[in-house]
């Protein structure tokens, strides 16, 4: 399986900012790769339910796609595609964020990372920028 390194850089009362770094190794693709936990990812646990938005995602993958979603019990919240060879910066606080639609019952609220083609070499590089609901 490709190399992910997830580091916590902020982790305030209202807000967390994470770096995520991916090198393909030539095993193969990552599949619903955990980004984000809310029981393990924090200093103070999040109730495992819905409890994330991303405001900003910048990102910059190479020869590869990805996708992000929240893991949901019945199939997963989709959330944001992105495609290879090209950095991009999106800010989604302007119209609240990009939540998880799960119902609270039903969704993990981990973040989940799967890419497309990330072969041996391939490159990328995440920062996620999440409100704690």
């Amino acid at each position: 399986m490709a190399q992910i390194t997830i580091t916590r850089l902020n982790d305030g009362p209202r807000n967390a900012i994470f770096h995520v770094a991916l090198q393909g190794d030539g095993t193969g693709d990552l599949v619903d790769a955990v980004l984000i936990d809310p029981a393990t990812s924090f200093d103070v646990p999040l109730p495992p339910e819905p409890a994330l938005r991303i405001n900003r995602l910048i990102y910059d993958l190479t020869g590869f796609d990805a996708k992000l979603e929240f893991d949901y019990l019945g199939s997963d919240t989709p959330i944001w595609t992105m495609t290879g060879d090209g950095g991009t910066d999106l800010d989604f606080s302007a119209f609240g964020g990009l939540t998880d639609r799960s119902l609270e019952l039903d969704g993990s609220g981990k973040l989940l990372l799967t890419t497309s083609g990330l072969a041996a070499g391939g490159l990328g590089t995440l920062i996620v920028m999440a409100k704690k609901s």
